[in-house]
């Protein structure tokens, strides 16, 4: 008989927890069909994207327990063309005296043909009668990309230097090699302004702190989570999630700074914060590069799976490829998401007048993908859009319109059914173009809009009935000319099937 290490044994018997829940579990109409997404229970921050040995592998925050945060763990998952998913083992498990509370954000790296997984670990400590919070950087190697043992060096980095961070928040180490170093950038926060730190070693064991790459200015948070530093095309970007900027009100915000690193004194000079999604529902994204040398970014969308009494919760974006053109960062979904598309449904040159609701024969479902190409010039609509997820009486819909006077797009999910409400908007700078394109996907209970080619980003839950399928177009206070539709229906397996 084999003897378990107790880091094998709690990934058992988190295993044993999913495939007894999903033994449980009923259909559900909101179910995802082509986002990665959990077999069961509770998602957060994607972790160590990474492509390796022909397959891309994500993984993730994950509760094996309950559809809610807690007992956070490793999921894993894995694909040969980022929309066909397997499930695997959970990767990490909280089982050492240094992560009893929990495995954290962290990230993966290729090193001698095994997969490190760098990650944070949580400890509670206790002294005079008081209990604090212990945030450390640790590590885990794979030899086949499924099983992961803790190394006994771990903790790699016990905590920040005292006078820069605090060592209860001190987490989400993103690392990668430039010429025969490797750096890692973290977020912490001192004096309730959130930073991103560097730090570099020779061989991923012993590391020094190097600089403060970017800090708070207090109008950007009080922490800086999830950070990712990557050169695309001539410049570094820097992507983190500040908790508590003033600009998102206490909603959670996203986004990255353009600038340059300096790898001798890693400074890093950038310029203005800039939102990657402009959405309910995105944070903690994490970007990796594949073989084809393109930066792929997953997303996290959070959802509250017990008040909407699902054994599941929380998914990633679909897979968004990241490219630096013209002063400015464009984010498109990946080539491969075509391989979902069925039936499809071409139209050129359609009038949407304003005395009317219009309708197209075969445009219509919750698993889709639209493109949508509106001619500005021959528009004299004040405002226009479209509504997709409608019930037939009308009254369950999600609403997407421009205002052609303010640049305004919104999303309205105020009658989306189920759920959170609200509305968002994005201002649209049109640069003297005269075409606004809309590029949406629709899977079940998420929409996803891709708004000129790439230039800006909205995503969201919705949970409408699964009859509301109807999408019609409109306008008002004058006539809306599209260009061009382009419609298909997307595959109705389910992208993340597999076992464990």
């Amino acid at each position: 008989m084999v003897q378990l290490n107790d880091h094998q044994e709690a990934i058992e018997e988190a295993n044993t927890s999913v495939e007894q829940s999903l033994m449980k579990t009923s259909d559900d109409p909101h179910r995802l069909v082509y986002h990665a997404s959990p077999q069961v229970f509770w998602m957060n921050d994607p972790n160590g994207l990474i492509y390796f040995r022909g397959e891309y592998h994500l993984f993730y925050q994950h509760n094996p327990y309950a559809p809610q945060w807690g007992n956070i763990h490793w999921g894993h998952m894995k694909s040969k063309d980022l929309v066909h998913w397997e499930h695997l083992p959970i990767a990490l498990a909280p089982s050492e005296s240094y992560d009893l509370k929990g495995c954290y954000s962290g990230c993966a790296i290729k090193h001698e043909e095994r997969i490190y997984l760098i990650y944070t670990s949580k400890q509670t400590i206790s002294s005079d009668d008081q209990v604090a919070s212990l945030q450390q950087q640790c590590i885990a190697v794979s030899e086949d990309g499924v099983h992961f043992n803790k190394l006994p060096q771990n903790p790699i980095i016990p905590s920040p230097p005292d006078v820069i961070g605090q060592n209860d928040h001190f987490r989400d180490p993103k690392v990668w090699k430039y010429q025969d170093t490797w750096y890692m950038v973290i977020g912490t926060k001192k004096n309730e302004r959130g930073k991103i730190i560097v730090y570099q070693s020779q061989d991923l064991i012993h590391w020094d702190f190097s600089n403060v790459l970017t800090e708070s200015d207090g109008t950007m948070g009080h922490m800086y989570e999830c950070p990712d530093l990557f050169h695309l095309n001539g410049v570094d970007v820097l992507i983190l999630s500040p908790e508590g900027a003033v600009e998102a009100g206490g909603a959670m915000l996203s986004g990255y700074y353009i600038g340059e690193f300096d790898y001798g004194t890693g400074h890093y000079e950038h310029g203005n914060f800039n939102k990657l999604d402009y959405g309910f529902n995105f944070y903690a994204p994490q970007t990796m590069e594949d073989a084809h040398g393109r930066r792929i970014l997953f997303g996290w969308m959070p959802m509250d799976g017990i008040a909407l009494n699902k054994s599941w919760a929380g998914c990633m974006t679909i897979p968004r490829e990241l490219r630096w053109i013209g002063n400015q960062l464009k984010i498109q979904p990946v080539e491969e998401m075509k391989l979902l598309r069925r039936n499809h449904l071409a139209i050129d040159k359609y009038e949407v007048t304003d005395d009317k609701l219009h309708k197209i024969e075969g445009i219509k479902g919750d698993c889709v993908e639209l493109i949508v190409m509106y001619d500005l010039r021959g528009t004299s609509a004040r405002e226009f859009g479209l509504c997709v997820r409608i019930s037939e009486e009308g009254d369950e819909k999600t609403v997407i319109k421009y205002n052609k006077e303010t640049k305004e797009l919104q999303i309205d999910r105020t009658d989306s059914g189920r759920g959170d409400k609200g509305v968002k908007s994005c201002h649209i700078e049109m640069n003297n173009e005269h075409i606004l394109t809309l590029h949406l996907f629709l899977d079940r209970s998420t929409l996803e809009l891709f708004i000129n080619q790439g230039n800006y980003v909205m995503s969201g839950f919705i949970f409408p009935s699964p009859y509301s399928q109807d999408i019609i177009f409109f306008s008002m206070d004058g006539t809306a000319l599209i260009q061009s539709i382009d419609f298909w229906m997307l595959d109705s397996f389910s992208a993340t099937a597999g076992v464990m």
